[in-house]
């Protein structure tokens, strides 16, 4: 096949202790758009994408995410994983500093910036269920 299987990312499953936190952050505080809330797991709209927030008990050891497989067994948990943060992207610079202290304001803190840096500007931060997002205006190449 010579076209590319990824059209685009479908949806990021994220993973909270606290879902009420959770749901003041994404829905309240960056208001996201909810899809669908069940409870224990949430889909919300972040532009296109779609992100799942989800609680421990949601991703526990189960069949599609390997559960059975021997990698589980030690005590793993499956749909546990590494993830180094998650981004949005700004419209503009100014959105960037803007954007920084709002969320401060709303419970989270900066980690680096705001700043500018070769490809744009950006700030990074941990929000209030622990994880570390980045607000990213990202550059086009200037062509000459």
């Amino acid at each position: 096949m010579n076209k590319p299987f990824i059209k685009g990312l479908n949806h990021l499953g994220l993973v909270v202790e606290d879902i009420a936190a959770a749901k003041s952050w994404f829905i309240d505080t960056l208001k996201l758009e909810v899809i669908e809330d069940r409870g224990e797991i949430i889909f919300l709209h972040a532009g296109k994408d779609v992100i799942a927030i989800k609680t421990p008990a949601m991703a526990v050891a189960k069949p599609e995410h390997g559960g059975e497989s021997d990698y589980f067994k030690n005590g793993s948990k499956a749909g546990w994983q590494s993830l180094d943060h998650y981004g949005f992207f700004a419209d503009t610079a100014e959105a960037v500093d803007e954007f920084a202290a709002y969320i401060v304001k709303n419970g989270a803190t900066i980690l680096k910036g705001p700043y500018t840096r070769s490809d744009g500007r950006s700030v990074y931060f941990r929000d209030p269920c622990g994880m570390v997002g980045e607000f990213l205006f990202f550059e086009k190449p200037k062509h000459s």
